[in-house]
Parts: structure tokens; sequence; C-alpha cells
């Protein structure tokens, strides 16, 4: 889009203004001092935007797949590809809406010499899912001011900032996995690890007789060998409006972050063909396609091969209900009609999805609770289900800043709760948001799923 401005109506009214005055009273001095008004008007006049005037954009994302919550650094190239000097350029980049600038800006004015480049920087607060930038916003403009053309140009090089997973680069394949999908008992039968021998019994497979015993002592007997049974992994993220609390504006919440653990552990738990179920609390039934089950959970089982295309529409779920009810920890409003107090805890009708999560669970589960720990419905959950022998581990984001009275207030009652939830022998994985989810759950991983 071409458009003159007329910024030099003053200089043409200045003009004709001393012109007349200098031939009513005659006065050559008058008549001189039109020259500088005149050449104001003339040079605005003649001052166009060049017509072969070009622009390159090239950008460049740092890191194309980075954690949730972690600044990624954006540089946009601007390259006067032109045969004419451009003494005014000003970019904007078109920064998808999602993502929030952290620093820097992504706007600029430049002057470019012909096949001169400038780079401008900022950064952007990563979340999870694949955000498009737009088009860049440039308007090129003469020094007098005098014209301008404005244009969207799309950017060569990165056009997308992925924040997800890859299946291929699962975090936790080099650990061991004694617990993933079987579990020893104390009972005898078929298996691979020695139990007991007992007097051999009509029927008795004939590979499991004890040959040796039967040389020496003409006796028949049978080994049993310790039973296995087929353990399924439950993963359950804290999506309550409780957990959608952000460290800070443009941030991902306590929520968002849950699941992108839960994505990451579900991945690699699946690359190791373990048995997994994955579910979430807090959600409405528009949050996810089908709705709820009869019990208020959202729930995937490990069923068939659609499994894995479920599970990341639930963890979509719970990032548009995140997304939507965002809360700023400390009492700012984010996006949501309301705030909650750091200190106050709350429980989201938390005793009915507890009962509904017990009743879900097989007898051989062994459970992993993702949440960012804002009130004390997690660690009652995995007190309840550590009593009842399951396996439990409590992964917990830190979502607090601790700049502010309210954020270290905050940051002392969930500490206060991860301690309370070790003293009743549930693992605890607390992740520092300046690391990967990947570091420390590989550090954990063994405390998953030794027992």
């Amino acid at each position: 889009m071409r458009r003159r401005v007329h910024r030099w109506s003053g200089g043409m009214a200045g003009t004709l203004l001393l012109v007349c005055v200098g031939l009513l009273w005659g006065n050559a001095a008058l008549l001189a001092a039109v020259v500088v008004p005149l050449t104001y008007v003339v040079y605005g006049s003649l001052s166009r935007v060049p017509a072969d005037a070009a622009l390159e954009l090239t950008r460049t994302v740092t890191d194309g797949e980075p954690t949730p919550g972690e600044p990624v650094r954006v540089e946009l190239t601007v390259e006067n590809t032109g045969p004419a000097a451009l003494t005014d350029v000003r970019v904007i980049d078109g920064v998808p809406a999602e993502l929030a600038v952290v620093d820097g800006s992504p706007r600029d004015c430049m002057s470019l010499r012909s096949g001169e480049a400038a780079t401008l920087t900022y950064s952007v607060m990563a979340k999870r899912g694949s955000h498009d930038f737009d088009t860049a916003a440039v308007r090129v403009r003469t020094l007098s001011a005098s014209d301008e053309v404005t244009v969207e140009l799309s950017a060569d090089g990165d056009g997308t900032l992925t924040c997800a997973n890859t299946v291929s680069e699962a975090p936790l394949t080099d650990a061991t996995l004694p617990r993933v999908g079987t579990l020893p008992t104390d009972s005898g039968g078929d298996g691979l690890e020695f139990h007991s021998t007992r007097s051999y019994q009509r029927g008795d497979p004939v590979n499991r007789l004890d040959w040796r015993r039967y040389a020496k002592t003409s006796e028949l007997t049978t080994i049993d060998y310790r039973e296995e049974q087929a353990v399924r992994t439950v993963l359950l993220v804290d999506a309550r409006p409780a957990a959608r609390l952000t460290p800070a504006a443009g941030y991902p919440t306590g929520a968002e972050l849950s699941a992108y653990a839960a994505e990451r552990l579900f991945d690699a738990l699946s690359a190791a063909n373990a048995v997994v179920s994955v579910a979430a609390v807090g959600l409405d039934d528009a949050d996810v396609p089908g709705g709820l089950g009869p019990d208020g959970l959202a729930w995937v089982d490990d069923a068939d091969e659609h499994t894995a295309a479920r599970v990341a529409r639930l963890f979509d779920g719970v990032g548009a209900a995140a997304a939507r009810d965002a809360t700023t920890v400390g009492g700012e409003a984010g996006d949501a009609s309301e705030t909650v107090p750091p200190s106050v805890p709350t429980t989201d009708g938390g005793c009915d999805d507890a009962r509904a999560i017990r009743a879900r669970l097989p007898p051989t589960a062994q459970v992993v609770v993702f949440s960012p720990l804002t009130d004390d419905w997690p660690v009652a959950l995995a007190e309840s289900l550590t009593l009842r022998d399951y396996l439990t581990t409590l992964v917990a984001p830190d979502v607090a800043r601790r700049d502010t009275v309210g954020t270290s207030v905050f940051a002392l009652d969930r500490a206060a709760r991860l301690r309370r939830a070790e003293l009743t022998g549930t693992s605890v994985v607390d992740w520092d948001l300046d690391s990967p989810i990947d570091v420390a759950l590989r550090a954990s991983f063994v405390d998953l799923f030794s027992g």
C-alpha cells in the first residue's frame, strides 16, 4: 500500500504569503526569503520511495523444539536488495498471538544502503503446541516523510515454533524399567525368577520338573517361578482451575506444564512397550472430544493403535482449558475473572474426583500424578493411593517466582506439600523450570519404577 503524505502544506502557505507581502510592499528581502520555504516544498514534492525498492526478510528461531516455559530467541534479518538506499525502514515481525515477548522487541527502525542488512532480536516464551509466525509488516518512508509504502512480507527461514514431543527423541530410553509391563508377586507359578519347589502333581509341565533332584532321589518335584502380573502405568494430570496458575503473564500455566511432563513420559513408556493410561481431572465436557466419562474424568486407556491420537487430544484439551482460565501466581489476574490466592487451599470437588480415580485403577497399577501443587488435593490423593499400596509418584512443576511476598508464601506452601508427600511414602520429582523435564525424569526414573 502506497500513501502520499502532505506534510509540507504549511511550507506552501508560507511561500505564498511571503510572495504576496513582498510584491505588495515591493520588499526585495521578503521576496528573497521565499527561497527557504520554497526549498522545503520542492524537496518534499520531489521526494519519493524508489519504485525499485526491494527488501528480503530471513527469520531464525534458535531452538525449534523448546520446553514450555523456556525463552526462545528469534532473529529477523532485513536486507536491502534494491539499488537505492532506504533511509527509513520500519519492521514489525508477525509474532504468534499465543506467545508473549519476554525480551527485546519484534519491531525496529533502520536505514539500509543497497546490499546492507540489519537484524532485530527478541525472545518469546514457549508454550506447548505448534505456533506459526505471521507475515511481517514493513513500512518504507522517505527522509522527508512525505511518501511511504507499507507492505506485508513473508520471511524466509523458520516460520514455525514447535513446542511438543518428538517420539524419536524419547528422553528415558536409556533407563532400566524393571516395573514397566510386569509386576513380580509372592505367589509361585509360571515366570522367569525362581520361587520354590513342591511335590509333583499330575498335569505339571515336563519342562518344570527338577530332573537333577530326580536323578539323585528318584523323587519327582516341580519348580515354581515367581508369577508376574501385567502392570498398567496411569499418568494423571491435574488440570483443575486451582492448577491453572502461571508464574507471569505469557508463561505456561501449571496445568500446561503438567500435561507436557506427562506427554514426555507417555512417549517414553510407549516406546518401551509399557501399558499406559492417561487421565486428567478438572476438565469440562467441551474440553475433550467426545466429552468426559460418566464419572467426570477424562480417561484414555491403551487399547489400540489410535491411543496416541486420543491422548494428544486430551493434552490439547488441558492446554485449551488452562489458557482460557490462566491466573498469575500471587493474586494478579491473567485471563481469569477471579484470582486464586496462593496460600488458600482449594478442593474443586476433589473428593469426588479421588473416589472416581481409585475406582478406575486396576489392582496392580502404578500412578504418576502431575500437579503444580497449588493446593492440598494432589497430596491427599497421593497419600490415599500410597495407603492402598499403589506405587505413586508426584511430578511437580515449580511455578513460583519468589520475587514478591505473595509468591514467596506460595513457594513455602508448595515446599511444605512436597515434604508432606514424601513423608507419606510418595516418590517426588520437583521440576525446576530452569532445567528440562527430561533431566528431572531421568534422574528419578529408577525411583519411579523400581519400587
